[in-house]
């Protein structure tokens, strides 16, 4: 038997049939996985930009200090090398740092208002306040106006001072000037300031009357007189017959009612108005005080009653009419009823716009037989008083 030591330890191979070995075909990867693929290139990340530069300069290092090393001028260039490597790579590894921005003026400067925003005057002097932290800098104010229906255009530019107080003399155009103001500091603008008005009126407003006509009569005590000036106007009315005077206020439509007693004969009344911005105009009208006087006619419904059978009620009418015979209205009545056995009857009412009023009471209670009365008293503040009666008869 041979020996195991000498025994192969080489697999035999199997014997051959002498046809060709199957082939194992492998399924083709998916389309999708294909198409997926980016293959090894595409994988592989490259360094970015600074690091491939610090690479090539330690390259480049390393193959200088073999070359002095071999020379032996390694030692004094060691530092040098250091330090230049090191601002290298701190320049391409630093972060970027923001670039000083401008300072930016973000307050707005303020206006103060005018004590009087209206005038008579062609210049005005603006007193403009600033932020504390443009005092003492290099900024400016620069100042702007438009009129009414116009835009800002600039006027003025001025230099900030050591105080938060400026003030900037203006000329004026006439009609409404609306100010404004802005602050420049470097090259940056703060926001505007608020508009503030100044009106420059130079004209004295004028007056006219629509009642009374010049040189007209009056039959009364008082002149009423109504007219128009500009709004808000101050007026004075002084009559040169008696030295007295009267005062009011022209309303948001400048219209205006002067009331001022007057006195027989001739009186010339002067009119001033001064207008918003101190401007004065003047007119006089002469009224004459008549002898007229108002009239007042009294009518009852009936003027004979039986107490036995009297009606429900009793009517009493007036009409009044002024000293020149026109309707007057807005004429107070006062009517009062005297019957036998009851108590005096009154009431007041006021004339309507065809100068008329009428009262009318219910007849009840114990009336006995006799005479009674209407009467009405008529007040006018411009044309005093006036009244009227009718007598009354009670029958059995």
């Amino acid at each position: 038997m041979p020996s195991s030591r000498g025994r192969s330890q080489v697999k035999p191979r199997r014997p051959s049939t002498g046809r060709p070995r199957t082939t194992i075909k492998a399924p083709a990867p998916a389309k999708e996985r294909v198409r997926s693929h980016r293959g090894l290139d595409g994988r592989r990340q490259r360094l970015p930009l600074a690091s491939r530069l610090v690479l090539a300069l330690a390259v480049a290092a390393l193959g200088g200090t073999v070359f002095l090393t071999a020379v032996g001028a390694i030692g004094p260039l060691v530092g040098s090398l250091g330090s230049t490597l090191d601002a290298a790579i701190g320049k391409l590894t630093a972060t970027a740092q923001p670039s000083t921005a401008a300072v930016v003026a973000t307050n707005s400067p303020i206006i103060a208002p005018p004590d009087a925003p209206y005038t008579n005057q062609p210049s005005a002097t603006l007193r403009i306040v600033i932020p504390t932290e443009v005092v003492g800098t290099a900024a400016s104010v620069r100042v702007y106006v438009a009129l009414d229906g116009l835009t800002l255009a600039p006027i003025a530019e001025v230099p900030v001072g050591s105080t938060t107080q400026l003030q900037v003399p203006v000329q004026l155009t006439k009609g409404t000037n609306n100010f404004s103001a802005e602050i420049l500091r470097g090259g940056a603008i703060s926001e505007a300031s608020p508009i503030v008005a100044i009106v420059y009126d130079p004209d004295p407003p004028t007056i006219t009357l629509s009642s009374p006509k010049n040189n007209a009569t009056i039959d009364s005590t008082n002149v009423r007189m109504n007219g128009a000036t500009e709004a808000g106007a101050d007026l004075i009315a002084r009559n040169a017959a008696n030295g007295l005077t009267t005062t009011g206020q022209a309303g948001a439509d400048g219209k205006f009612t002067l009331v001022l007693p007057i006195v027989s004969g001739t009186n010339a009344i002067e009119i001033r108005a001064t207008d918003l911005a101190g401007n004065g105009g003047t007119l006089t009208v002469t009224v004459t005080q008549g002898t007229g006087k108002m009239t007042a006619s009294l009518s009852a419904s009936t003027y004979q009653i039986r107490v036995s059978k009297p009606p429900g009620s009793l009517q009493v009418r007036v009409v009044v009419h002024d000293p020149d015979g026109a309707p007057l209205a807005g004429a107070s009545a006062t009517f009062t009823l005297q019957i036998p056995g009851l108590a005096p009857i009154s009431t007041t009412l006021v004339t309507d716009a065809t100068g008329r009023a009428s009262f009318t009471t219910s007849l009840v209670g114990p009336m006995t037989t006799g005479n009674g009365q209407a009467v009405v008293l008529i007040t006018h503040p411009d044309f005093g008083s006036a009244s009227d009666r009718v007598g009354l008869t009670f029958v059995k």
